[in-house]
């Protein structure tokens, strides 16, 4: 039985993809987050031995958290940002009613103040997660003092929770920063890769569009990248791809513009207020430095303000492998 190389290449790029839209989208973790605050009240209820009155509160507090994930669920797309952080509010204030009525407080419920504190390392701005897992840490603790605890358990129990709660917030936090560089960075030339580019162009499409602005992009691509590869080895190959990259680079820093690596030889650059002539301008400077005796093919459109992004890149596209064909004829 016969298989080809690199099957199981797109197979794991499929899964981490998947685990990644999953880690960046915050209104999938509301989801798993509400159902988490859910189940943990479920947790309680066998055996339940506290007053009636306190079981229908924590019933109706259950129902208000599968509410919550089917709201996420359903329009989490549409919330607005600050949706997110109201509703992290009011799901720590369901959780604090819930851990003070119900049985096992630190048991059943600190792991969700935890979550709540990594859940807004992940999402919001440094500010914003403080002020949330503070939050989270004056109503545990307001919990705890109904428990009616000695003190000394009471600041064990806290202390344990919320340092537990502030190590993960910064580690997951720095692994998912390095996460989101590493998907959106390319290894070779440190430029944006591919994913990178399309968020990108699609993001200053949308600005284009709302302020009537002009949007230009070239694509580029090197000439007989091949033979290099073929003449001197793959490393000639890799060093020269880099040796584009941190000229180029050079030229575009700062200005707005927006550099990328496409794939294998071809890179793009996004000008965004840019026309033709201000792009032509550019891309003159790109060529001026390109390293000696290699040439390269360039493609250039600018927005007519009535295609969408991918039409714009299209031409362009177009336009380079125009201007490659043409050169291999002259």
């Amino acid at each position: 039985m016969g298989f080809r190389c690199g099957e199981a290449i797109p197979m794991r790029d499929e899964h981490r993809a998947r685990i990644e839209s999953m880690i960046f989208d915050p209104s999938r973790s509301a989801v798993v987050f509400f159902l988490a605050g859910a189940l943990a009240g479920l947790a309680v209820l066998p055996g339940w031995q506290g007053p009636h009155r306190s079981l229908v509160i924590m019933l109706v507090l259950i129902a208000c958290a599968f509410l919550g994930a089917g709201i996420w669920w359903a329009f989490g797309d549409r919330i607005a940002a600050w949706g997110l952080q109201v509703s992290l509010l009011i799901s720590t204030v369901i959780v604090s009613v819930a851990a003070a009525i119900g049985p096992s407080v630190h048991v059943n419920f600190s792991v969700l103040y935890i979550w709540a504190a990594v859940y807004a390392s992940l999402y919001f701005r440094p500010v914003t997660a403080v002020l949330q897992i503070g939050f989270a840490g004056i109503a545990y603790l307001v919990v705890l003092l109904t428990a009616h605890s000695s003190w000394r358990s009471l600041v064990v129990t806290w202390a344990s929770t919320f340092g537990t709660a502030i190590v993960l917030s910064v580690v997951v936090a720095g692994l998912v920063s390095l996460l989101r560089k590493s998907s959106r960075e390319d290894p070779l030339t440190r430029l944006a890769n591919r994913r990178a580019w399309d968020e990108r162009l699609d993001e200053e499409m949308e600005r284009a569009v709302r302020n009537r602005l002009p949007l230009s992009l070239a694509v580029i691509d090197i000439d007989n990248f091949k033979a290099v590869n073929d003449r001197d080895g793959h490393q000639a190959g890799d060093r020269l791809l880099r040796r584009f990259a941190d000229g180029w680079v050079g030229i575009v820093r700062g200005s707005g513009d927006f550099l990328a690596r496409l794939g294998g030889d071809e890179f793009g650059l996004l000008a965004p207020g840019s026309n033709n002539d201000g792009l032509q301008a550019i891309v003159e400077r790109l060529r001026e430095i390109s390293p000696d005796n290699v040439s390269c093919s360039i493609g250039t459109a600018t927005w007519d303000r009535g295609e969408t992004a991918a039409d714009l890149f299209r031409r362009a596209d177009e336009a380079m492998y125009l201007a490659k064909h043409t050169s291999r004829e002259t």
